[in-house]
């Protein structure tokens, strides 16, 4: 009976040694290493970070003075800036309290199925 639970044995003792070199966890490649240069500049940068949610440490380039560039900026800011958001909204279609289309008195000045919806406090509705 002894005999019988020696091979036994030995088999546990195999399963729970070290490793075999012919294990299917193989170590995984590795991303190439970087170029020394590139490494200090992701070292400087990962300093300087400091954590996905703080400030940075690294001051800002500095302002250019070029006029060309502050007039391109002040031109593609003009573009940004939609018509009706200076004036309040959308112009009223007509003056009073009564319009004259249909009639309606104290009624929106604007038309509110103008898109095909209406909306209550944001909840848009269609007919």
């Amino acid at each position: 009976m002894l005999r019988r639970r020696l091979p036994f044995l030995r088999q546990i003792r195999h399963l729970t040694t070290s490793p075999s070199p012919n294990t299917t966890f193989k170590p995984s490649p590795s991303p190439p290493r970087l170029p020394k240069a590139d490494q200090e500049t992701f070292e400087s940068l990962t300093k300087a970070s400091m954590g996905a949610f703080s400030t940075s440490h690294v001051q800002p380039p500095a302002p250019s003075t070029d006029p060309r560039v502050d007039t391109e900026a002040e031109d593609l800011l003009a573009e940004l800036k939609h018509k009706d958001l200076l004036t309040g909204g959308e112009k009223p279609l007509f003056e009073g309290d009564r319009n004259p289309v249909t009639g309606e008195v104290g009624g929106p000045k604007t038309e509110p199925t103008k898109y095909g919806d209406w909306s209550f406090n944001g909840r848009v509705t269609d007919f």
